[in-house]
């Protein structure tokens, strides 16, 4: 395991060389392709080349009760409820989460001869030519590269933040329904649809229920529902 100075380090000595000038998307999936350079460790002129994608996932609206389950998954029920109770107190909190997937079927790496910036700017130029897909250029450290590639992408998630929120408050998503965002309302709405005829998806939508603090709200129809599934 890398110690915080090491990862401290590897962070400090990202540089991202391009970044896409579109955002994510706010109700979709959006595919972003990287590489990220590093110079091969005692191997003098040696670089390494990592490229694959990412995907991230429509942002989700969830609950502070959500975020606190995820959160402390191995503390103890009285921190989660006082982490539950701390987001709470934050009136008109409204959580937009961001699902990051990374996808092993694109990933690829090879080693190069030659100078790190000028075969960075030579990858830069071809991803500015591409503007219809959202691609990264980074120059990171070879053994935590991972980290180089979360420090764009966590800049990414940032810069589109505002603006994802914006399109979702202007469809009504981010209204209180009952103390709850609409968003999550719908996505409930959804998974009950979704699970019909379908044991799994109806163990499945009891835990998220518990989860987001709404199974008793949901209860009844809940049970109509595991019902005509045994």
């Amino acid at each position: 395991m890398p110690s915080q100075d090491e990862l401290w380090y590897a962070a400090k000595a990202t540089e991202v060389v391009f970044a896409p000038s579109k955002l994510l998307e706010t109700f979709g999936e959006t595919c972003v392709d990287y590489f990220v350079l590093a110079e091969v460790l005692d191997e003098v002129g040696q670089l390494r080349i990592r490229k694959g994608r990412v995907t991230a996932q429509h942002p989700r609206v969830v609950l502070p009760r959500y975020l606190a389950n995820q959160a402390l998954e191995n503390f103890g029920e009285e921190a989660k409820e006082y982490a539950e109770q701390f987001l709470r107190s934050q009136e008109g909190l409204r959580i937009i989460q961001y699902g990051l997937n990374f996808s092993k079927e694109e990933y690829g790496e090879e080693t190069v001869q030659g100078e790190i910036r000028e075969i960075a700017d030579q990858i830069r130029k071809d991803a500015e030519k591409d503007e219809a897909n959202l691609c990264g250029v980074i120059i990171g450290v070879d053994d935590l590269w991972e980290v180089s590639l979360f420090h764009f992408i966590s800049d990414l998630v940032h810069r589109s933040l505002p603006h994802n929120a914006r399109e979702m408050a202007g469809r009504g998503l981010l209204d209180l329904s009952g103390g709850v965002p609409n968003a999550v309302r719908i996505e409930i709405q959804n998974d009950f649809r979704a699970a019909e005829g379908s044991k799994e998806q109806v163990t499945a939508l009891g835990e998220k229920l518990r989860s987001y603090g709404l199974f008793d709200e949901y209860q009844d129809r809940f049970f109509e529902l595991y019902s005509s599934v045994r």
